[in-house]
Protein backbone atom coordinates (compact mmCIF):
# COMPACT_ATOMS: atom_id res chain seq x y z
CA UNK A 1 0.00 0.00 0.00
CA UNK A 2 2.82 2.33 0.94
CA UNK A 3 4.64 1.54 -2.32
CA UNK A 4 1.51 2.29 -4.35
CA UNK A 5 1.22 5.70 -2.67
CA UNK A 6 4.82 6.51 -3.50
CA UNK A 7 4.28 5.51 -7.14
CA UNK A 8 1.10 7.56 -7.34
CA UNK A 9 2.86 10.60 -5.83
CA UNK A 10 5.64 10.33 -8.40
CA UNK A 11 3.12 10.10 -11.21
CA UNK A 12 1.32 13.22 -9.96
CA UNK A 13 4.60 15.14 -9.74
CA UNK A 14 5.54 14.07 -13.25
CA UNK A 15 2.18 15.18 -14.60
CA UNK A 16 2.51 18.53 -12.81
CA UNK A 17 5.97 19.08 -14.25
CA UNK A 18 4.70 18.20 -17.71
CA UNK A 19 1.78 20.62 -17.39
CA UNK A 20 4.04 23.46 -16.17
CA UNK A 21 6.48 22.74 -18.99
CA UNK A 22 3.68 22.74 -21.53
CA UNK A 23 2.35 26.07 -20.22
CA UNK A 24 5.85 27.57 -20.22
CA UNK A 25 6.48 26.29 -23.74
CA UNK A 26 3.13 27.69 -24.86
CA UNK A 27 3.94 31.08 -23.31
CA UNK A 28 7.34 31.03 -25.02
CA UNK A 29 5.74 30.27 -28.33
CA UNK A 30 3.21 33.08 -27.78
CA UNK A 31 6.02 35.52 -26.88
CA UNK A 32 7.86 34.63 -30.05
CA UNK A 33 4.66 35.09 -32.04
CA UNK A 34 3.81 38.53 -30.62
CA UNK A 35 7.40 39.73 -31.05
CA UNK A 36 7.38 38.49 -34.61
CA UNK A 37 4.11 40.35 -35.19
CA UNK A 38 5.65 43.56 -33.78
CA UNK A 39 8.61 43.29 -36.11
CA UNK A 40 6.43 42.56 -39.13
CA UNK A 41 4.28 45.60 -38.44
CA UNK A 42 7.32 47.89 -38.11
CA UNK A 43 8.95 46.35 -41.18
CA UNK A 44 5.79 47.09 -43.12
CA UNK A 45 6.06 50.76 -42.13
CA UNK A 46 9.73 51.07 -43.02
CA UNK A 47 9.26 49.15 -46.23
CA UNK A 48 6.74 51.72 -47.49
CA UNK A 49 7.20 53.68 -50.70
CA UNK A 50 8.46 56.70 -48.70
CA UNK A 51 11.69 54.76 -48.13
CA UNK A 52 12.22 53.70 -51.74
CA UNK A 53 15.05 56.21 -52.15
CA UNK A 54 15.62 56.92 -48.46
CA UNK A 55 17.62 55.52 -45.59
CA UNK A 56 16.46 54.47 -42.14
CA UNK A 57 18.22 53.55 -38.92
CA UNK A 58 15.83 52.24 -36.26
CA UNK A 59 16.07 50.40 -32.97
CA UNK A 60 13.79 49.55 -30.02
CA UNK A 61 15.21 48.12 -26.79
CA UNK A 62 13.64 47.06 -23.50
CA UNK A 63 15.10 48.85 -20.48
CA UNK A 64 13.91 45.96 -18.33
CA UNK A 65 16.36 43.40 -19.66
CA UNK A 66 18.15 45.03 -22.61
CA UNK A 67 16.38 42.82 -25.15
CA UNK A 68 16.27 44.18 -28.69
CA UNK A 69 12.64 44.20 -29.78
CA UNK A 70 13.30 45.69 -33.21
CA UNK A 71 16.15 46.94 -35.35
CA UNK A 72 16.58 47.96 -38.96
CA UNK A 73 19.98 49.21 -40.16
CA UNK A 74 20.54 50.03 -36.49
CA UNK A 75 24.29 50.66 -36.89
CA UNK A 76 23.93 52.90 -39.97
CA UNK A 77 25.15 56.47 -39.19
CA UNK A 78 22.72 59.07 -40.54
CA UNK A 79 22.14 62.80 -40.08
CA UNK A 80 20.28 62.93 -36.73
CA UNK A 81 19.13 66.57 -37.03
CA UNK A 82 17.99 67.98 -33.67
CA UNK A 83 18.23 64.66 -31.83
CA UNK A 84 21.88 65.78 -31.66
CA UNK A 85 20.68 67.85 -28.69
CA UNK A 86 20.44 64.61 -26.69
CA UNK A 87 24.23 64.36 -26.78
CA UNK A 88 24.97 67.94 -25.70
CA UNK A 89 22.36 68.11 -22.93
CA UNK A 90 23.28 64.65 -21.60
CA UNK A 91 26.98 65.57 -21.56
CA UNK A 92 26.30 68.75 -19.57
CA UNK A 93 24.19 66.78 -17.09
CA UNK A 94 26.95 64.18 -16.75
CA UNK A 95 29.40 67.01 -15.96
CA UNK A 96 27.14 69.00 -13.63
CA UNK A 97 24.86 66.35 -12.12
CA UNK A 98 21.23 66.72 -10.97
CA UNK A 99 19.85 69.95 -9.48
CA UNK A 100 22.71 71.96 -11.00
CA UNK A 101 22.48 75.73 -11.46
CA UNK A 102 23.91 78.26 -13.89
CA UNK A 103 25.42 81.20 -12.00
CA UNK A 104 25.96 84.69 -13.41
CA UNK A 105 28.22 86.64 -11.05
CA UNK A 106 29.09 90.23 -10.28
CA UNK A 107 32.64 90.25 -8.87
CA UNK A 108 34.96 92.97 -7.65
CA UNK A 109 38.70 93.42 -7.24
CA UNK A 110 38.20 96.23 -4.73
CA UNK A 111 36.85 96.85 -1.23
CA UNK A 112 33.89 98.80 0.11
CA UNK A 113 34.67 101.37 2.79
CA UNK A 114 32.40 102.57 5.60
CA UNK A 115 31.01 105.42 3.48
CA UNK A 116 29.76 103.01 0.78
CA UNK A 117 32.51 103.70 -1.75
CA UNK A 118 33.74 100.66 -3.67
CA UNK A 119 37.35 101.44 -4.50
CA UNK A 120 37.92 99.19 -7.48
CA UNK A 121 36.20 97.67 -10.51
CA UNK A 122 33.21 95.38 -10.89
CA UNK A 123 32.97 92.51 -13.37
CA UNK A 124 29.78 90.96 -14.73
CA UNK A 125 30.87 87.36 -15.32
CA UNK A 126 28.84 85.19 -17.69
CA UNK A 127 28.55 81.41 -17.56
CA UNK A 128 26.66 80.84 -20.80
CA UNK A 129 23.15 81.35 -19.40
CA UNK A 130 21.36 82.21 -22.63
CA UNK A 131 18.12 82.93 -20.74
CA UNK A 132 19.64 85.91 -18.91
CA UNK A 133 17.19 88.82 -19.01
CA UNK A 134 17.00 92.50 -18.07
CA UNK A 135 15.02 91.41 -15.01
CA UNK A 136 18.00 89.34 -13.89
CA UNK A 137 20.26 92.38 -14.25
CA UNK A 138 17.80 94.34 -12.09
CA UNK A 139 18.12 91.66 -9.40
CA UNK A 140 21.92 92.01 -9.51
CA UNK A 141 21.65 95.81 -9.25
CA UNK A 142 19.28 95.40 -6.28
CA UNK A 143 21.79 93.15 -4.49
CA UNK A 144 24.58 95.68 -5.04
CA UNK A 145 22.37 98.50 -3.77
CA UNK A 146 21.53 96.48 -0.64
CA UNK A 147 25.25 96.24 0.12
CA UNK A 148 25.17 100.00 0.65
CA UNK A 149 27.40 100.78 -2.32
CA UNK A 150 26.87 104.41 -3.34
CA UNK A 151 29.92 104.98 -5.51
CA UNK A 152 32.25 102.86 -7.67
CA UNK A 153 35.60 104.44 -8.40
CA UNK A 154 36.56 101.95 -11.07
CA UNK A 155 35.02 100.59 -14.26
CA UNK A 156 32.22 98.16 -15.12
CA UNK A 157 33.53 95.25 -17.17
CA UNK A 158 31.69 92.51 -19.05
CA UNK A 159 33.44 89.14 -18.77
CA UNK A 160 32.44 86.62 -21.44
CA UNK A 161 35.71 84.69 -21.41
CA UNK A 162 34.11 81.40 -20.33
CA UNK A 163 33.61 80.85 -24.09
CA UNK A 164 36.10 81.44 -26.87
CA UNK A 165 35.83 84.25 -29.41
CA UNK A 166 34.30 82.19 -32.24
CA UNK A 167 30.64 83.15 -31.90
CA UNK A 168 29.21 81.93 -35.22
CA UNK A 169 27.89 78.34 -35.22
CA UNK A 170 28.44 77.87 -38.95
CA UNK A 171 32.09 78.81 -38.48
CA UNK A 172 33.04 76.67 -35.48
CA UNK A 173 31.06 73.68 -36.77
CA UNK A 174 32.94 73.80 -40.08
CA UNK A 175 29.71 74.11 -42.09
CA UNK A 176 29.55 76.02 -45.34
CA UNK A 177 25.96 77.13 -44.78
CA UNK A 178 24.03 79.00 -42.13
CA UNK A 179 21.01 76.67 -41.98
CA UNK A 180 19.46 78.97 -39.39
CA UNK A 181 21.28 82.27 -38.71
CA UNK A 182 21.74 82.60 -34.95
CA UNK A 183 22.77 85.56 -32.79
CA UNK A 184 26.33 85.37 -31.40
CA UNK A 185 26.97 82.36 -29.13
CA UNK A 186 28.64 83.98 -26.13
CA UNK A 187 29.10 83.33 -22.41
CA UNK A 188 27.58 86.70 -21.45
CA UNK A 189 24.52 88.02 -23.22
CA UNK A 190 20.89 88.83 -22.59
CA UNK A 191 17.64 89.01 -24.51
CA UNK A 192 18.95 86.23 -26.75
CA UNK A 193 21.72 88.49 -28.06
CA UNK A 194 19.18 90.74 -29.77
CA UNK A 195 18.36 94.45 -29.51
CA UNK A 196 14.69 95.26 -30.02
CA UNK A 197 13.99 98.71 -31.45
CA UNK A 198 10.44 99.95 -30.82
CA UNK A 199 9.34 102.71 -33.20
CA UNK A 200 5.93 104.29 -32.55
CA UNK A 201 3.98 107.36 -33.58
CA UNK A 202 0.96 108.85 -31.83
CA UNK A 203 -2.16 109.81 -33.78
CA UNK A 204 -1.00 113.42 -33.72
CA UNK A 205 2.38 112.47 -35.22
CA UNK A 206 4.62 112.50 -32.13
CA UNK A 207 7.26 109.83 -32.70
CA UNK A 208 9.26 107.72 -30.24
CA UNK A 209 12.20 105.36 -30.78
CA UNK A 210 13.49 103.18 -27.95
CA UNK A 211 16.02 100.37 -27.71
CA UNK A 212 15.27 97.39 -25.49
CA UNK A 213 17.30 96.70 -23.42
CA UNK A 214 18.44 100.13 -22.34
CA UNK A 215 22.22 99.98 -22.16
CA UNK A 216 25.15 102.36 -21.96
CA UNK A 217 26.62 100.37 -24.86
CA UNK A 218 23.71 101.16 -27.22
CA UNK A 219 23.12 104.46 -29.00
CA UNK A 220 20.13 105.25 -31.25
CA UNK A 221 20.47 107.30 -34.42
CA UNK A 222 16.99 108.37 -35.56
CA UNK A 223 16.08 109.12 -39.14
CA UNK A 224 12.37 108.21 -39.14
CA UNK A 225 9.67 110.53 -40.45
CA UNK A 226 5.90 110.35 -40.08
CA UNK A 227 4.46 109.19 -43.39
CA UNK A 228 1.46 110.37 -45.38
CA UNK A 229 -1.98 109.38 -44.07
CA UNK A 230 -3.84 106.64 -45.94
CA UNK A 231 -7.63 106.85 -45.82
CA UNK A 232 -9.99 103.87 -45.79
CA UNK A 233 -10.74 104.39 -49.49
CA UNK A 234 -7.06 104.11 -50.27
CA UNK A 235 -6.49 107.80 -51.12
CA UNK A 236 -3.27 109.24 -49.79
CA UNK A 237 -3.69 112.57 -48.03
CA UNK A 238 -0.74 114.75 -47.13
CA UNK A 239 0.30 115.24 -43.55
CA UNK A 240 -1.19 114.21 -40.25
CA UNK A 241 -4.91 114.42 -39.38
CA UNK A 242 -4.35 117.83 -37.73
CA UNK A 243 -2.65 119.23 -40.85
CA UNK A 244 -5.58 118.03 -43.00
CA UNK A 245 -7.97 120.02 -40.80
CA UNK A 246 -5.83 123.11 -41.32
CA UNK A 247 -6.01 122.65 -45.11
CA UNK A 248 -9.79 122.26 -44.89
CA UNK A 249 -10.13 125.50 -42.88
CA UNK A 250 -7.99 127.34 -45.43
CA UNK A 251 -10.15 126.10 -48.31
CA UNK A 252 -13.43 127.11 -46.63
CA UNK A 253 -12.11 130.38 -45.26
CA UNK A 254 -12.95 129.47 -41.65
CA UNK A 255 -10.71 130.88 -38.96
CA UNK A 256 -8.46 128.67 -36.89
CA UNK A 257 -9.94 128.01 -33.43
CA UNK A 258 -8.09 129.72 -30.62
CA UNK A 259 -6.23 127.44 -28.26
CA UNK A 260 -4.81 128.40 -24.90
CA UNK A 261 -1.22 127.53 -24.01
CA UNK A 262 -2.62 125.26 -21.29
CA UNK A 263 -4.67 123.33 -23.84
CA UNK A 264 -1.63 123.09 -26.13
CA UNK A 265 0.47 121.69 -23.33
CA UNK A 266 -2.30 119.24 -22.48
CA UNK A 267 -2.53 118.06 -26.10
CA UNK A 268 1.24 117.69 -26.33
CA UNK A 269 1.34 115.77 -23.06
CA UNK A 270 -1.43 113.48 -24.30
CA UNK A 271 0.48 112.78 -27.52
CA UNK A 272 3.66 112.02 -25.59
CA UNK A 273 1.75 109.73 -23.24
CA UNK A 274 0.30 107.90 -26.24
CA UNK A 275 3.78 107.33 -27.67
CA UNK A 276 5.18 106.26 -24.31
CA UNK A 277 2.22 103.94 -23.80
CA UNK A 278 2.94 102.23 -27.11
CA UNK A 279 6.58 101.74 -26.08
CA UNK A 280 5.54 100.33 -22.69
CA UNK A 281 3.08 97.92 -24.30
CA UNK A 282 5.69 96.85 -26.81
CA UNK A 283 8.22 96.37 -24.02
CA UNK A 284 5.74 94.28 -22.00
CA UNK A 285 5.08 92.19 -25.10
CA UNK A 286 8.82 91.65 -25.57
CA UNK A 287 9.22 90.63 -21.93
CA UNK A 288 6.42 88.11 -22.36
CA UNK A 289 8.10 86.78 -25.48
CA UNK A 290 11.32 86.50 -23.52
CA UNK A 291 9.53 84.56 -20.78
CA UNK A 292 8.03 82.28 -23.39
CA UNK A 293 11.48 81.74 -24.88
CA UNK A 294 10.63 83.89 -27.89
CA UNK A 295 9.43 80.94 -29.90
CA UNK A 296 6.79 78.26 -29.67
CA UNK A 297 6.53 76.25 -32.85
CA UNK A 298 5.65 72.76 -33.96
CA UNK A 299 8.68 70.80 -35.12
CA UNK A 300 12.25 71.97 -34.88
CA UNK A 301 13.18 73.04 -38.39
CA UNK A 302 14.14 76.70 -38.84
CA UNK A 303 11.05 78.89 -39.11
CA UNK A 304 10.01 80.03 -42.56
CA UNK A 305 9.60 83.71 -43.37
CA UNK A 306 6.14 85.15 -42.98
CA UNK A 307 4.13 85.20 -46.16
CA UNK A 308 0.84 86.50 -47.46
CA UNK A 309 -1.50 89.14 -46.18
CA UNK A 310 0.03 89.65 -42.73
CA UNK A 311 3.31 90.70 -44.28
CA UNK A 312 1.61 93.12 -46.71
CA UNK A 313 -0.29 94.75 -43.84
CA UNK A 314 2.96 95.28 -41.94
CA UNK A 315 4.51 97.02 -44.95
CA UNK A 316 1.48 99.30 -45.29
CA UNK A 317 1.79 100.38 -41.63
CA UNK A 318 5.50 101.07 -41.45
CA UNK A 319 8.47 101.15 -43.76
CA UNK A 320 11.14 101.38 -41.10
CA UNK A 321 14.57 99.79 -41.23
CA UNK A 322 17.31 99.28 -38.67
CA UNK A 323 21.02 98.64 -39.06
CA UNK A 324 23.97 99.09 -36.75
CA UNK A 325 27.62 100.06 -36.70
CA UNK A 326 30.36 99.84 -34.08
CA UNK A 327 31.81 103.06 -32.70
CA UNK A 328 35.46 103.49 -31.67
CA UNK A 329 34.52 103.25 -27.98
CA UNK A 330 32.71 99.92 -28.53
CA UNK A 331 29.23 101.43 -28.36
CA UNK A 332 26.83 99.88 -30.89
CA UNK A 333 25.01 102.62 -32.78
CA UNK A 334 21.64 101.52 -34.14
CA UNK A 335 20.52 103.47 -37.22
CA UNK A 336 16.74 103.68 -37.65
CA UNK A 337 15.40 105.09 -40.92
CA UNK A 338 12.16 105.12 -42.88
CA UNK A 339 8.57 106.25 -42.49
CA UNK A 340 5.80 105.33 -40.09
CA UNK A 341 2.06 106.01 -40.17
CA UNK A 342 0.51 108.05 -37.32
CA UNK A 343 -1.13 105.93 -34.64
CA UNK A 344 0.99 102.85 -35.32
CA UNK A 345 4.08 101.13 -33.95
CA UNK A 346 6.53 98.51 -35.13
CA UNK A 347 9.41 96.58 -33.60
CA UNK A 348 12.70 95.85 -35.35
CA UNK A 349 15.50 93.51 -34.26
CA UNK A 350 19.26 93.89 -34.49
CA UNK A 351 21.84 91.35 -33.29
CA UNK A 352 24.23 92.55 -30.60
CA UNK A 353 27.74 92.96 -31.97
CA UNK A 354 29.31 92.79 -28.51
CA UNK A 355 26.79 91.05 -26.25
CA UNK A 356 29.06 91.07 -23.18
CA UNK A 357 29.58 94.83 -23.43
CA UNK A 358 25.88 95.50 -23.99
CA UNK A 359 24.96 93.34 -20.97
CA UNK A 360 27.52 95.09 -18.76
CA UNK A 361 26.11 98.38 -20.09
CA UNK A 362 22.65 97.38 -18.87
CA UNK A 363 24.05 96.74 -15.37
CA UNK A 364 25.84 100.12 -15.43
CA UNK A 365 22.65 101.88 -16.49
CA UNK A 366 20.58 100.10 -13.81
CA UNK A 367 23.09 101.03 -11.09
CA UNK A 368 23.07 104.68 -12.16
CA UNK A 369 19.26 104.73 -12.08
CA UNK A 370 19.53 103.64 -8.43
CA UNK A 371 21.77 106.59 -7.63
CA UNK A 372 25.10 104.74 -7.71
CA UNK A 373 27.88 107.00 -9.03
CA UNK A 374 30.27 105.19 -11.41
CA UNK A 375 33.48 107.00 -12.21
CA UNK A 376 35.12 104.43 -14.51
CA UNK A 377 34.41 103.50 -18.10
CA UNK A 378 32.52 100.59 -19.65
CA UNK A 379 34.61 97.82 -21.23
CA UNK A 380 35.24 94.07 -21.56
CA UNK A 381 37.79 92.30 -19.38
CA UNK A 382 38.30 89.00 -17.58
CA UNK A 383 37.75 89.11 -13.83
CA UNK A 384 40.93 88.49 -11.81
CA UNK A 385 41.15 85.10 -10.11
CA UNK A 386 41.37 86.82 -6.72
CA UNK A 387 38.15 88.82 -7.25
CA UNK A 388 35.22 88.10 -4.96
CA UNK A 389 31.50 87.76 -5.66
CA UNK A 390 29.20 90.52 -4.43
CA UNK A 391 26.00 89.53 -6.28
CA UNK A 392 24.73 86.61 -8.35
CA UNK A 393 21.68 85.15 -10.07
CA UNK A 394 21.11 81.42 -10.37
CA UNK A 395 19.09 79.52 -12.93
CA UNK A 396 18.40 75.79 -12.57
CA UNK A 397 19.98 73.84 -15.42
CA UNK A 398 16.64 72.09 -15.97
CA UNK A 399 15.11 75.39 -17.18
CA UNK A 400 17.63 75.69 -19.99
CA UNK A 401 17.63 71.96 -20.83
CA UNK A 402 13.83 71.82 -20.95
CA UNK A 403 13.64 74.55 -23.59
CA UNK A 404 16.45 72.93 -25.57
CA UNK A 405 14.85 69.47 -25.56
CA UNK A 406 11.14 70.27 -25.48
CA UNK A 407 11.13 73.21 -27.91
CA UNK A 408 14.32 72.27 -29.76
CA UNK A 409 15.79 75.75 -29.32
CA UNK A 410 18.92 75.89 -31.49
CA UNK A 411 20.32 79.09 -29.96
CA UNK A 412 20.15 77.71 -26.42
CA UNK A 413 21.46 74.31 -27.57
CA UNK A 414 24.66 75.87 -28.88
CA UNK A 415 25.19 77.51 -25.49
CA UNK A 416 24.75 74.13 -23.80
CA UNK A 417 27.27 72.68 -26.25
CA UNK A 418 29.86 75.37 -25.48
CA UNK A 419 29.22 75.05 -21.75
CA UNK A 420 30.45 71.46 -22.01
CA UNK A 421 33.79 72.68 -23.37
CA UNK A 422 33.98 75.48 -20.81
CA UNK A 423 33.44 72.97 -17.98
CA UNK A 424 36.58 71.13 -19.16
CA UNK A 425 38.60 74.27 -18.40
CA UNK A 426 40.30 74.67 -21.79
CA UNK A 427 39.48 77.76 -23.85
CA UNK A 428 41.46 77.83 -27.12
CA UNK A 429 38.44 76.29 -28.86
CA UNK A 430 35.22 75.63 -26.99
CA UNK A 431 33.77 73.70 -29.91
CA UNK A 432 36.67 71.25 -30.20
CA UNK A 433 36.74 70.74 -26.44
CA UNK A 434 32.97 70.25 -26.39
CA UNK A 435 33.21 67.51 -29.01
CA UNK A 436 35.95 65.88 -26.92
CA UNK A 437 33.71 66.07 -23.84
CA UNK A 438 30.82 64.39 -25.64
CA UNK A 439 33.13 61.67 -26.99
CA UNK A 440 34.64 61.12 -23.53
CA UNK A 441 31.15 60.83 -22.03
CA UNK A 442 30.10 58.23 -24.62
CA UNK A 443 33.27 56.21 -24.08
CA UNK A 444 33.03 56.35 -20.29
CA UNK A 445 29.51 54.90 -20.50
CA UNK A 446 30.65 52.29 -23.06
CA UNK A 447 28.28 53.59 -25.69
CA UNK A 448 29.14 52.36 -29.19
CA UNK A 449 29.83 55.30 -31.49
CA UNK A 450 31.01 53.76 -34.75
CA UNK A 451 30.65 56.39 -37.46
CA UNK A 452 29.38 58.98 -34.96
CA UNK A 453 30.38 62.57 -35.85
CA UNK A 454 29.28 65.73 -34.03
CA UNK A 455 30.10 69.26 -35.14
CA UNK A 456 27.67 71.34 -33.08
CA UNK A 457 25.19 71.07 -30.24
CA UNK A 458 21.95 71.92 -32.03
CA UNK A 459 21.97 69.46 -34.93
CA UNK A 460 21.85 72.18 -37.60
CA UNK A 461 25.00 70.74 -39.13
CA UNK A 462 24.11 68.30 -41.89
CA UNK A 463 27.51 66.68 -41.43
CA UNK A 464 26.54 65.33 -38.00
CA UNK A 465 26.19 61.55 -37.98
CA UNK A 466 24.74 59.11 -35.44
CA UNK A 467 23.09 55.71 -35.60
CA UNK A 468 20.00 54.40 -33.83
CA UNK A 469 22.27 52.02 -31.90
CA UNK A 470 24.28 54.94 -30.48
CA UNK A 471 21.21 56.97 -29.55
CA UNK A 472 19.38 54.05 -27.91
CA UNK A 473 22.50 53.13 -25.92
CA UNK A 474 22.71 56.76 -24.74
CA UNK A 475 19.06 56.66 -23.67
CA UNK A 476 19.71 53.40 -21.80
CA UNK A 477 22.61 54.92 -19.86
CA UNK A 478 20.63 58.08 -19.10
CA UNK A 479 17.82 55.96 -17.66
CA UNK A 480 20.21 54.44 -15.11
CA UNK A 481 21.94 57.72 -14.15
CA UNK A 482 21.38 59.74 -10.94
CA UNK A 483 19.81 62.52 -13.03
CA UNK A 484 17.49 60.25 -15.05
CA UNK A 485 14.17 61.62 -13.71
CA UNK A 486 15.23 65.24 -14.12
CA UNK A 487 16.56 64.67 -17.62
CA UNK A 488 13.51 62.72 -18.80
CA UNK A 489 11.29 65.59 -17.66
CA UNK A 490 13.06 67.86 -20.19
CA UNK A 491 11.83 65.77 -23.15
CA UNK A 492 8.74 66.65 -25.18
CA UNK A 493 5.59 64.65 -24.38
CA UNK A 494 3.39 63.41 -27.24
CA UNK A 495 0.05 65.21 -27.45
CA UNK A 496 0.96 67.41 -24.48
CA UNK A 497 3.89 69.78 -24.93
CA UNK A 498 7.01 70.67 -26.87
CA UNK A 499 7.59 69.83 -30.50
CA UNK A 500 5.23 66.81 -30.40
CA UNK A 501 2.33 68.43 -28.60
CA UNK A 502 0.16 68.13 -31.73
CA UNK A 503 1.33 64.66 -32.67
CA UNK A 504 -0.11 61.26 -31.68
CA UNK A 505 -3.10 62.97 -30.04
CA UNK A 506 -5.79 60.51 -28.90
CA UNK A 507 -3.64 57.38 -29.25
CA UNK A 508 -1.86 54.98 -26.88
CA UNK A 509 1.26 57.08 -27.49
CA UNK A 510 -0.28 60.35 -26.24
CA UNK A 511 1.07 61.48 -22.86
CA UNK A 512 3.28 58.38 -23.03
CA UNK A 513 6.03 58.97 -25.58
CA UNK A 514 8.74 61.25 -24.15
CA UNK A 515 11.17 62.08 -26.91
CA UNK A 516 13.41 64.48 -28.79
CA UNK A 517 12.48 65.35 -32.35
CA UNK A 518 14.78 66.13 -35.26
CA UNK A 519 13.96 67.98 -38.47
CA UNK A 520 16.00 69.27 -41.39
CA UNK A 521 15.17 69.61 -45.06
CA UNK A 522 16.37 66.05 -45.71
CA UNK A 523 16.23 64.46 -42.26
CA UNK A 524 13.70 63.50 -39.61
CA UNK A 525 14.19 61.72 -36.29
CA UNK A 526 12.39 60.79 -33.11
CA UNK A 527 14.28 59.27 -30.17
CA UNK A 528 13.16 58.72 -26.59
CA UNK A 529 11.14 56.54 -24.24
CA UNK A 530 7.73 54.85 -24.28
CA UNK A 531 5.88 52.53 -21.90
CA UNK A 532 4.07 49.48 -23.33
CA UNK A 533 0.64 48.18 -22.28
CA UNK A 534 2.46 45.78 -19.94
CA UNK A 535 4.21 48.69 -18.20
CA UNK A 536 7.56 47.86 -19.79
CA UNK A 537 9.77 50.89 -20.48
CA UNK A 538 11.38 50.97 -23.92
CA UNK A 539 14.06 53.18 -25.46
CA UNK A 540 13.75 53.81 -29.19
CA UNK A 541 15.34 55.77 -32.01
CA UNK A 542 14.01 56.32 -35.53
CA UNK A 543 16.30 58.29 -37.88
CA UNK A 544 15.30 58.85 -41.51
CA UNK A 545 17.25 60.61 -44.28
CA UNK A 546 15.74 61.47 -47.66
CA UNK A 547 13.30 63.79 -49.37
CA UNK A 548 10.03 62.70 -47.70
CA UNK A 549 10.27 64.40 -44.32
CA UNK A 550 6.50 64.81 -43.89
CA UNK A 551 6.01 61.09 -44.58
CA UNK A 552 8.77 60.22 -42.11
CA UNK A 553 6.93 62.20 -39.41
CA UNK A 554 3.74 60.26 -40.01
CA UNK A 555 5.61 56.95 -39.94
CA UNK A 556 7.37 57.92 -36.69
CA UNK A 557 3.95 58.52 -35.13
CA UNK A 558 2.64 55.17 -36.38
CA UNK A 559 5.73 53.34 -35.15
CA UNK A 560 5.35 55.02 -31.75
CA UNK A 561 1.73 53.87 -31.59
CA UNK A 562 2.73 50.29 -32.44
CA UNK A 563 5.36 50.04 -29.71
CA UNK A 564 3.28 51.92 -27.12
CA UNK A 565 0.37 49.49 -27.61
CA UNK A 566 2.64 46.42 -27.59
CA UNK A 567 1.95 43.64 -25.07
CA UNK A 568 3.49 40.22 -24.47
CA UNK A 569 0.13 38.74 -23.44
CA UNK A 570 -2.59 40.76 -25.17
CA UNK A 571 -2.90 40.30 -28.94
CA UNK A 572 -2.03 43.44 -30.91
CA UNK A 573 -5.30 44.84 -32.18
CA UNK A 574 -4.27 48.45 -32.69
CA UNK A 575 -3.68 49.50 -36.28
CA UNK A 576 -0.72 51.73 -37.16
CA UNK A 577 -3.07 54.69 -37.58
CA UNK A 578 -6.13 55.55 -35.54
Amino acid sequence: MKGACVIWTRVCVAISVWIVSAITLSAAVDSVAVLQDLRLRLDKLYGASAYRNSRISAKVVSLKNGAVLYERNADLPLTPASTTKLFSTATLYSLRGPNASLITDVRTDGVVDASGILRGNIYLVGCGDALLSSSDIDLLADEIERLGIKKITGAVFGDGTAFDGVVNRARYSGDNEDVEPLPPITALSLQRGTIAVVVSASKSGVMSVQAIPESDAIDISEGVTVSAYRSRKGHVRAGTPSSRKALARKATGKAKPTTTSKAKAKAKSKAQNEAQGKVKRAKASLMQQEADNWQDRVGDAPREKRKGRARRVQRSIARVHASSSMQADGVQRVHVTGRITPGTSTTLYVSMTKPALVTAGVLRQRLRSRGVVIQGQLDEKQAPAASKSIASVKRPLIELASIVNKKSDNYLAEHVFKMCGAAAGTKPSNAETSVQCVTKMLDSLRIPRNGCMLNDGSGLSRRNLASATTQVALLQRIASSPWAAEYTSTLAIAGTDGTIRKRMVGTFAANNVKAKTGTLRNASALSGYVTTRDGELLAFSFISNGNNVSSYKSIEDQASLIISSFSWTVPQSVEPTK
